[in-house]
């Protein structure tokens, strides 16, 4: 598997997760908070009653990837420059490990950057996440067909 650029490239990440908290309300900013606002809206923007509505987190959307082979993506993109140093290494990949797994990151095919799974977007879809490449297909065709949908109704 070819590992999407914005694991890899911080400010293409940034771009598209920057453009998903402008165009689809990615959010909130701080998931550990109550933010009764951000998921008050949420509900009224689907019709659903607060805890349903936080209920609907990137963590089980269809469009959300947490494939080993896109972990490995992810974590590997945090390394940044090579230590020559014996333990440098070992350190690194704890460090990358332990932020993987506090924020808890996958990759969105949707809008194509790293998300955080507490949080969520408009165009949350049933179904995720995707943990592994033998379920991946039927969902990615769901999930291109979502897009294909939701960047007709922006234009």
């Amino acid at each position: 598997m070819e590992c999407p650029i914005e694991t890899k490239d911080p400010v293409a990440n940034l771009k598209h997760r920057n453009w998903a908290f402008a165009n689809v309300g990615y959010g909130p900013a701080n998931p550990e908070l109550p933010n009764r606002e951000f998921w008050g809206a949420k509900a009224e923007t689907w019709n659903t009653d607060l805890a349903q509505a936080k209920s609907m987190r990137c963590g089980n959307c269809a469009a959300f990837i947490q494939t080993p082979e896109m972990i490995e993506c992810i974590t590997g993109g945090m390394e940044g420059e090579e230590n020559d140093e014996e333990g440098e290494s070992e350190e690194n990949e704890d460090l990358e490990m332990a932020v993987q797994d506090a924020a808890d990151l996958g990759y969105c095919e949707l809008f194509h950057f790293k998300c955080a799974a507490a949080r969520t977007c408009d165009a949350w879809l049933v179904g995720g996440p995707i943990t592994s490449m033998a379920n991946s297909r039927r969902q990615r065709e769901a999930v291109e067909f979502q897009r294909v949908n939701f960047m007709r109704e922006e234009d």
